[in-house]
């Protein structure tokens, strides 16, 4: 993430100012403080806004935007409706309230393997019976998640074929309840200004029709589930033929790839940069 956001840009000093701490050594050499939430999700913010504020300044605009999770605020900021600056700061609020809501209520995230609408059910209904557990997303048609206490979890594991996710809470599920309330004045303090690209939401996949419902949108997204498969299939009814990725790593085109195949194509944003903008200033 240190080459998307290099000292001095707009998007590092927003990080450093809503982190309240210099993240040049993280940025740089990686390390424990990148794991942490409250760090994590403001940052991965920034550099995806920092990724955005290159293409944007090359001439290429989205019509469409999308993000996983935390990257809704993100597509958000992309999309025109929040600053930069104020997409960074909700991201430090909300990481720094999932962080506390995990120390008060320990669990963790399991992903099913080659996971059916069935299995996925069955497996809630055996974790329900000795705790918390929810569905927190829908990436793929075959990859199902699921978010709650530890117990309930292991007794899944032990009976489907899954994987523990390394993250540090339960996310998306009711454990992260106790958020919500100062989250969502976190969203209502913001002046959504009208969208200049249509923003699919995590919640339905749908696009945003209405600016005033977002901060509930939003905020609530911390205890319901993401239907990224929904998005994905919302992209493709849209005949959408190319697709850009601006945050770090290669999940998301992963995912991408397994519902929609080579019906698009994915234009990555790691590496060279300049190479991907002029590949896309072709397309236009």
């Amino acid at each position: 993430m240190s080459a998307m956001l290099m000292r001095g840009t707009p998007e590092r000093t927003y990080l450093e100012r809503a982190v309240g701490s210099d993240v040049s050594r993280a940025l740089e050499r990686g390390g424990p403080q990148l794991e942490r939430t409250d760090v994590l999700q403001p940052t991965l913010v920034a550099a995806s806004l920092a990724v955005a504020s290159q293409l944007s300044h090359a001439g290429v605009h989205p019509h469409i935007v999308a993000g996983h999770s935390v990257g809704e605020i993100a597509a958000l900021a992309v999309a025109g409706g929040i600053s930069s600056e104020e997409a960074v700061d909700v991201a430090a609020t909300r990481g720094r309230l999932m962080a506390r809501e995990a120390g008060a209520h320990p669990g963790g995230m399991l992903a099913l393997l080659q996971a059916t609408e069935e299995s996925a059910h069955a497996a809630l209904a055996l974790g329900s019976r000795l705790g918390t557990v929810d569905l927190a997303a829908v990436n793929a048609p075959d990859q199902w998640v699921l978010s709650g206490e530890t117990r309930p979890l292991e007794a899944i594991a032990a009976q489907f074929s899954s994987y523990r996710l390394p993250v540090a809470g339960a996310w998306h599920s009711k454990l992260m309840a106790g958020a919500l309330p100062e989250l969502l004045r976190g969203f209502q303090g913001l002046a959504i200004r009208p969208l200049r690209a249509s923003l699919l939401l995590n919640r339905d996949g749908r696009p945003a029709v209405d600016v005033n419902t977002l901060p509930e949108i939003l905020a609530g997204q911390l205890v319901r589930p993401v239907y990224w498969a929904r998005t994905l299939a919302t992209l493709h009814d849209l005949e959408v033929t190319d697709i850009v990725t601006v945050g770090p790593g290669r999940v998301l085109r992963g995912l991408i790839r397994k519902s929609l195949g080579d019906r698009v194509r994915i234009h990555m944003t790691e590496g060279d940069l300049g190479r991907t903008i002029d590949g896309l200033k072709r397309l236009t």
